[in-house]
């Protein structure tokens, strides 16, 4: 692909993900970026950025009318809009059909199609079934369109904030105390949501050396215990430590999951990170990690949870 991806359109700008993305690719000047929304939605944006708006069904038909003129097209919908009714693949569809050059899906986690990782969690074998028809209609467009999947573990800046994430991994850092599953010992690679955002656009400045690839981005790989004792020693307190084991968890899970109550993925999203359960996290060891290439900053664990004492001291 030599020609430059210019004009970037994003869905779930104002989302834990698409903000970052949004901010990242409004910093640079050679994108024009427009957001996409729904009619119904009440979220504001940036002043001067064009909005379109679609109807709340998603259908193939608005997406295509929408997606035409973008070079590319960053989905960043929440998990459960996106694995539901069918609307990752409507996205890929209508991506096609407008001729989009190139379609970052709503991923943002694990390696979906990793079978370890999408037998524990419904919602990544849902995701990876949309990336396997992702694949198979890129390479059947002969290179009209091309993807880039991003793999990027936990965001551990909003995992540890109250209000962003309900303290996501089980670790209160206001209330000073942390469910530990197991031995508390599980690996995982930790990416910021300002490092995501910004090999957003990186990915999307570098459009030959990224096209077609699964890209794995690692800040840094680390513990639940290793999260605690960082805070403990930011905080100058100790924690309070309930031990808890994953299997009934997990279990439980997935029973209301099979129910139908589909905020059952939540919990195993959680416990994929912090049980004793291998679904590939530790990116650093199994896959070819990107910041290096894609010029990332480096970050690590004491400076993310530095932030986030900083925003539980003024969480009321």
């Amino acid at each position: 692909m030599t020609t430059p991806l210019k004009n970037i359109m994003i869905l779930g700008a104002t989302g834990s993900v698409g903000s970052p993305i949004l901010t990242a690719l409004l910093a640079e000047p050679a994108f024009a970026v427009t957001i996409l929304t729904r009619a119904s939605s009440s979220a504001t944006f940036p002043q001067g950025i064009p909005v379109t708006s679609v109807s709340d069904a998603f259908t193939v038909s608005e997406l295509t009318e929408a997606f035409r003129g973008q070079d590319a097209v960053v989905s960043a919908i929440n998990t459960t809009a996106v694995t539901q009714d069918d609307l990752a693949f409507r996205i890929i569809d209508a991506a096609l059909a407008a001729g989009v050059k190139r379609l970052i899906p709503s991923e943002f986690g694990t390696n979906n199609l990793d079978p370890r990782a999408t037998e524990l969690v419904p919602v990544y074998a849902l995701k990876g079934k949309m990336l396997r028809y992702l694949i198979q209609k890129a390479e059947s467009s002969n290179g009209a369109l091309t993807y880039t999947s991003i793999s990027c573990g936990s965001w551990l800046d909003w995992a540890l904030s109250p209000t962003a994430s309900g303290n996501f991994l089980g670790i209160d850092v206001k209330g000073r105390k942390a469910t530990i599953y197991d031995s508390g010992c599980s690996r995982f690679s930790v990416t910021t949501s300002s490092n995501t955002g910004l090999a957003v656009a990186r990915i999307l400045q570098s459009p030959e050396k990224t096209a077609n690839k699964q890209i794995f981005l690692s800040d840094f790989v680390t513990t639940p215990r290793e999260i605690v004792k960082a805070l403990e020693r930011q905080t100058g307190e100790k924690f309070e430590i309930e031990e808890r084991a994953s299997g009934p968890e997990i279990k439980a899970q997935k029973e209301r999951f099979e129910k139908g109550v589909f905020e059952a993925t939540y919990p195993l999203l959680a416990i994929s990170f912090v049980g004793d359960v291998d679904v590939g996290y530790d990116f650093e060891r199994e896959q070819k990690v990107w910041n290096g290439e894609l010029g990332l900053p480096r970050r690590t664990l004491d400076e993310v949870v530095r932030g986030a004492v900083e925003v539980a001291s003024v969480v009321e």
